[in-house]
């Protein structure tokens, strides 16, 4: 899920553009002055709710690039004679130069950095053996996703071949701060969190267990540092899976699959 400055900038701007010619290679600018930009963009540096950290040139002639950078997360959208759209730019080809552009242009999370913290600041719901392959998972109690993700993983959890690091965020619904700290503050929080699961909801996409109707400062804060550590680590949603890849840090958003799973499993044992 996007910051509410990229939402409502997407209600501005609508759908992606559709590239139709391709021209001169992405080069990339110096960060650019609000006057400079497209009057959504202007408007929103100005009241200081968003940052556009670069511009570039695409691919395609008289559209400029920019990139968008609020809490943490980033996003490329595009500008051409006062017009913003979002979305993919593809070529006639069929080439993804959003996804080129991405990679070329947005920084790189420091995925072992948000683990080290992780480790550190503690606060997380632990399943599974600690001799485990490990995946950290930024979830939201009401998240459907992270409803699925639970339910793939947990016959592999329950075998003692996965070990999962719940931390926990709320965001999704006014009750998800509420379930949160309901699953952290818990005697148990690992059979709170199995609570919230076994009574999800999948069709009011509610999780099962009872919300605290006051969550203290010290749970607030320790949610929404994992919300914090989760766009550090490049979530826009959850789940959020933080995960080993040869060898490095890696991040994927969402419920990957019990084939995926599976494959991880027995990656980190070879």
């Amino acid at each position: 899920m996007t910051t509410a400055v990229f939402k409502r900038l997407a209600t501005l701007a609508g759908v992606g553009l559709l590239a139709t010619t391709i021209a001169a290679s992405a080069q990339p600018t110096k960060k650019p002055v609000a006057s400079d930009l497209p009057p959504v963009l202007a408007k929103a540096v100005k009241n200081g709710s968003i940052e556009v950290t670069r511009q570039f040139k695409t691919d395609v002639p008289g559209v400029t690039g920019y990139v968008l950078q609020k809490g943490g997360q980033h996003q490329i959208v595009y500008g051409e004679k006062g017009y913003l759209f979002m979305g993919q730019l593809v070529s006639p080809s069929g080439e993804n130069l959003s996804a080129q552009y991405t990679d070329k242009y947005v920084p790189k999370p420091d995925v072992a950095k948000v683990v080290a913290e992780l480790k550190k600041t503690g606060h997380l719901v632990q399943q599974g053996p600690s001799d485990a392959p490990v995946i950290y998972v930024f979830a939201d109690p009401n998240c459907i996703y992270c409803h699925r993700f639970y339910q793939q993983a947990e016959p592999l959890v329950k075998a003692g071949k996965l070990q999962l690091q719940w931390a926990m965020v709320g965001f999704l619904k006014e009750s998800s701060m509420g379930r949160a700290a309901a699953i952290l503050s818990a005697k148990d929080p690992g059979k709170a969190l199995v609570e919230n699961e076994n009574g999800f909801d999948e069709d009011t996409e509610d999780g099962g267990i009872k919300p605290v109707d006051s969550p203290s400062d010290k749970l607030k804060d320790i949610i929404n540092v994992h919300y914090k550590q989760m766009s550090a680590a490049g979530g826009t949603g959850t789940p959020t899976l933080l995960y080993k890849h040869d060898g490095h840090w890696a991040a994927k958003i969402g419920a990957p699959g019990k084939a995926w799973l599976k494959q991880y499993i027995d990656n980190q044992g070879s």
